[in-house]
């Protein structure tokens, strides 16, 4: 049965509490694959740079939606090195893992907030919003216009939005997610006051390939076999040597991948994944 936000809400409550109260280390929250993560990064970097978004030491104020274990929050704190970062996610099990693991930065502060609320006061304005992975966990359409009403209130008026979406041409229903099609996603921006800057992929097979049209046993069934038996394979190396050599292969196969695609078909039409820089109208 297809979940509700308050469904996901109380999945995570439990489960970054579970996962807390067993880590011995950041290694023990992860995630993502290493492959995915070196692949998205760069994309993230690079499209920073083409966006003309300043990104040294002390240049932005950021805030992270939906921060979780700290997957961007540790890519924000070692790469970009805002002048502030605001962590923010609707579970408190979240906030108490993030400040437990990444709270010691000066520049770095958590708090509790739900990005769909109408009372929502995280101040600003920030200079860049990090929205991953959250959009297409709030079904609601109502707390869906709330949320990017809300990302529209707390953008610099020179700033950008970085959402991870799919943007498939049907919209998708799943247990866990309603991945809006493209027409629909900007029709919803674009009341908000928001407009589209620029799309890139940022994974072939590296991310969920819900930005695939067609049935779940076509083309997506195959795309997420090449992704499992990619971690399995990884993950099943014997000695440390073997696994960076092949993880170091799965990062060119996905940046060859991306790169002859983007060369070939619209970036709204790369498979999986993309990354969607948001700017006002």
């Amino acid at each position: 049965m297809p979940m509700t936000q308050d469904d996901i809400h109380a999945h995570y409550e439990r489960d970054w509490t579970r996962r807390n109260d067993a880590a011995r280390s950041t290694a023990d929250l992860v995630y993502s694959g290493p492959v995915q993560d070196a692949v998205a990064f760069e994309v993230y970097r690079t499209l920073l740079a083409d966006l003309g978004v300043r990104t040294e030491a002390g240049a932005l104020d950021l805030l992270d939606v939906g921060s979780g274990s700290g997957r961007w929050i540790r890519f924000f704190q070692e790469t970009l090195r805002p002048r502030q970062l605001v962590g923010t996610d609707f579970s408190a099990a979240a906030i108490e893992l993030l400040e437990r693991w990444h709270g010691d930065a000066a520049n770095t502060r958590f708090r509790v907030a739900d990005i769909t609320a109408a009372d929502l006061d995280l101040e600003g304005p920030f200079d860049l919003i990090n929205v991953a992975n959250v959009l297409f966990h709030v079904p609601e359409p109502d707390k869906f216009a709330r949320a990017l009403a809300n990302l529209h209130r707390l953008l610099a008026p020179n700033g950008v939005v970085m959402i991870t979406e799919f943007l498939p041409r049907a919209t998708m229903r799943t247990d866990w997610m309603l991945v809006r099609s493209r027409y629909e996603f900007e029709a919803a921006i674009k009341a908000a006051g928001l407009r589209i800057s620029a799309v890139r992929g940022i994974g072939f097979f590296g991310t969920d390939p819900m930005g695939i049209d067609g049935p779940d046993d076509g083309v997506r069934h195959q795309f997420c076999q090449v992704r499992a038996q990619t971690r399995r394979i990884i993950g099943g190396c014997a000695d440390d040597a073997s696994r960076r050599v092949l993880t170091e292969l799965m990062i060119n196969i996905e940046r060859a991948a991306l790169a002859y695609v983007s060369e070939r078909v619209a970036p709204v039409d790369t498979p999986g994944q993309k990354l969607v820089a948001l700017r006002r109208r």
